[in-house]
């Protein structure tokens, strides 16, 4: 029988600081489909994205599959994030459980960045056409409670980034773990994120006009060709976290979780987040700070709270909110309302 002891604890937190700590190369601008870092959720955003470890709301899905399972009734997530400079994020998320066979989830995420002008070496203070850049993932999940302790999950997506007349897609898999610990109140998590293909742009906009043989003055100089474009990964990362539920009554319910993220494009980081719950959890404030122990972090903190209650009948309605504090940039704002019936 396996003993846990608070030195093994010790153990494997100083392993993972030093797999935090040991990474020399970032390569940092080497990933394709970057929409797939932003926060989609008031929840997850004011929690600094300390959040491997799940909520009850059906947004839980996309940054742990697993934590699908959590979800005990029918939901429906939908948020609106306001990013920079008229760029925008909506997703949307429905949990659908299934008796003792699992909760199976639909989610969608949606950027644009609205109508921007074209400009050229000519028309530098625009053309008077307009071009917009958006992407796309639809994605289907499955969770599962195999013990009282341990569940299982993950997430296929299918995922478009467009520009102009030009596209690139994909297909990922989400997938993750959650397990309830023998210290009461302690709670892991871990997911493996956007594991799938590579992305490369293709579309009319790469459509040129090319001689094979500009020495043949007989042949025909004007073949159409397409310009070649690289292949890129999508930004896989691994997140390993644990929650510590410090309080738990029915007036307040306090819990702190720290996440250590290991990305396949930048240095890791962590991630800490705080959720406080009154009165049964009516009314939640949380805070959080994101990619602590980068040279850099951003976004720097993040703050919110949301309000939950019965709106008729068997349902309820919460209302969730987030800012985002930036050291470059304006702050952020993350806007969610979700059912349960």
């Amino acid at each position: 029988m396996t003993t846990y002891t608070p030195l093994r604890t010790l153990l494997i937190l100083l392993f993972l600081s030093g797999l935090i700590m040991g990474q020399t190369v970032s390569k940092v601008g080497t990933s394709a489909a970057n929409f797939l870092k932003i926060p989609v959720d008031a929840i997850g955003t004011s929690r600094g994205l300390a959040v491997v470890t799940g909520f009850n709301d059906p947004s839980t899905m996309y940054y742990n599959p697993s934590t699908l399972a959590l979800i005990g009734e029918s939901s429906a997530h939908f948020s609106y994030v306001d990013w920079y400079e008229g760029i925008s994020l909506n997703h949307t998320a429905i949990a659908l459980p299934v008796g003792s066979m699992g909760v199976f989830g639909v989610n969608m995420l949606s950027m644009s960045s609205g109508k921007m002008e074209i400009t050229t070496e000519r028309d530098q203070d625009g053309t008077g056409d307009f071009f917009e850049v958006g992407a796309l993932q639809i994605g289907l999940a499955f969770a599962r409670s195999l013990t009282d302790h341990f569940m299982i999950g993950g997430n296929a997506k299918i995922l478009r980034e467009t520009i102009m007349n030009s596209h690139a897609q994909g297909f990922a898999l989400d997938v993750g773990g959650r397990y309830v610990t023998p210290w009461p109140g302690f709670v892991l998590g871990f997911a493996i994120r956007n594991f799938g293909t590579k992305m490369q742009m293709t579309g009319d906009d790469l459509l040129t006009t090319n001689d094979p043989d500009p020495l043949n003055s007989g042949n025909n100089d004007v073949i159409n060709a397409y310009y070649a474009t690289d292949r890129f990964d999508i930004p896989l990362r691994m997140v390993i976290g644990t929650n510590w539920q410090m309080l738990n009554t029915r007036f307040l319910n306090v819990s702190l979780e720290a996440d250590g993220v290991f990305p396949s494009d930048n240095h890791a980081w962590m991630n800490v987040g705080i959720d406080a719950g009154l009165a049964n959890n009516m009314l939640s404030l949380r805070a959080g700070a994101s990619q602590l122990l980068l040279d850099e972090t951003e976004p720097q903190l993040s703050l919110g709270g949301g309000l939950s209650y019965r709106i008729m009948g068997g349902v309820v309605m919460q209302l969730n909110y987030a800012i985002q504090s930036h050291e470059y940039f304006n702050y952020n704002e993350h806007f969610s309302i979700s059912l349960r019936y």
